[in-house]
């Protein structure tokens, strides 16, 4: 039986689209099935979908204006844009706000550059070699302050204090295989660190401290054609790395998270591999790096990945988008690192991408929310307040 789906345009009402089979036409619909006789449990209502700008890269979840509700920020390559949506607290959002950047933002984060109080964006645009630096206001105006030339092609962004001063610094990688590091000076301007060799194509990373030692580090996923490893760069708390470590395993990723999938205190890697339809989890030792384990079997295009716990047993979950199948997978978690099969899949739009997970409607669920990359849209999909069995 076909769905009705509700799309919130510009003027904030809501239209009903009956999708039929037609050529030419988008078939949007969102009836779970595991690929088995039975059907996988109804955790999710139907998406709510949002226009966005072209090509839509990146997407983040802030509170931006305080009101202790997640807001939502999305980067458009194809439109030279950012898209704020405002939230309403019950799992909507306004009509999105947009802000111009440099050309092809890819990605972006979000911190308090300038220490006051209040979150700011650091916007990284492929076409100009640069990161924009965009303040918030108190008035919930953005302003941009400045456009820092940071080298060909920059790809991914990541925000942490790396040198342990209390101010938030940048780590970007460029496609040409390379790390450059940005200290900040606490006024919402960087001076730059140490650049450092990334071979292999560097496609996404994730900050934090995997060796317990009080500073942060910088795990780096690899994309390039025959590439199988990760490298692992440990800070020395001063802003400076030490020569990266490289863990073998994986293969082509294009994104890599953390979380402590398999319970013991310490958070794991976690990567997808688009081009070979697995994901990798890396199981975290402490001080004597990571172990990977056997690849875990996803469905066609595995992209983004958000962990949580989606079937209500305590033990981690995994979330994943496939941009190939246009469906997510839930990867039911055993608490060891593995995970069960056969995944309960859900229909999304086509060639779903970027995906992320968080409480929109504040009843303790986590929520996802994805990007449609060809198609403009964001869909938010609620996690229905039922029982998984």
């Amino acid at each position: 039986m076909l769905r009705i789906l509700t799309i919130h345009t510009a003027s904030l009402k809501k239209y009903l689209f009956h999708f039929k089979v037609f050529l030419g036409f988008t078939i949007v619909i969102f009836s779970p099935s595991c690929g088995q006789s039975e059907p996988a449990p109804d955790l999710f209502s139907l998406p709510t979908v949002y226009k966005v700008g072209k090509k839509p890269d990146e997407i983040k979840a802030r509170d931006m204006n305080m009101d202790g509700f997640p807001d939502i920020l999305v980067s458009n390559a194809g439109s030279d844009t950012l898209s704020y949506f405002e939230a309403i607290g019950d799992g909507t959002f306004k009509t999105a706000f947009t802000m111009n950047t440099g050309r092809e933002p890819l990605a972006f984060e979000v911190g308090d550059f300038n220490g006051d109080k209040i979150l700011d964006i650091a916007v990284s645009n492929y076409g100009d070699g640069n990161i924009s630096i965009i303040l918030g206001q108190k008035d919930g105006v953005f302003k941009q302050k400045a456009n820092i030339k940071v080298g060909r092609l920059p790809i991914a962004i990541s925000v942490g204090d790396f040198n342990n001063d209390e101010k938030l610094d940048l780590a970007i990688t460029l496609r040409f295989d390379k790390l450059v590091i940005f200290l900040g000076m606490g006024d919402g301007s960087f001076k730059m660190g140490e650049v450092y060799k990334a071979s292999g194509t560097p496609a996404h990373m994730t900050v934090g401290d995997f060796d317990n030692d009080k500073n942060l580090d910088i795990a780096v996923a690899f994309n390039a054609v025959q590439v199988n490893f990760l490298r692992v760069f440990y800070g020395n708390g001063d802003g400076t790395f030490k020569n990266p470590i490289k863990i073998l395993g994986g293969k082509q990723s294009s994104f890599i998270t953390q979380h402590d999938i398999n319970n013991d205190g310490k958070n794991d890697l976690l990567t997808s591999s688009s081009m070979h339809d697995v994901i990798k989890i890396f199981l975290n030792n402490g001080k004597s790096g990571f172990t990977p384990t056997e690849d875990t079997a996803a469905e066609k295009g595995p992209e983004y990945i958000v962990p949580g716990d989606f079937n209500g047993d305590n033990i981690p979950d995994l979330a994943v988008a496939n941009r190939r199948d246009a469906s997510i997978s839930i990867l039911q978690g055993r608490g060891d690192g593995t995970f069960i099969f056969p995944h309960f899949n859900y229909p999304v739009g086509a060639n779903a991408r970027a995906m992320i997970g968080e409480d929109f409607n504040d009843d303790g669920l986590t929520d996802l929310a994805l990007l449609i990359y060809d198609r403009q849209m964001m869909e938010v999909i609620l996690r229905k307040n039922s029982s998984p069995n």
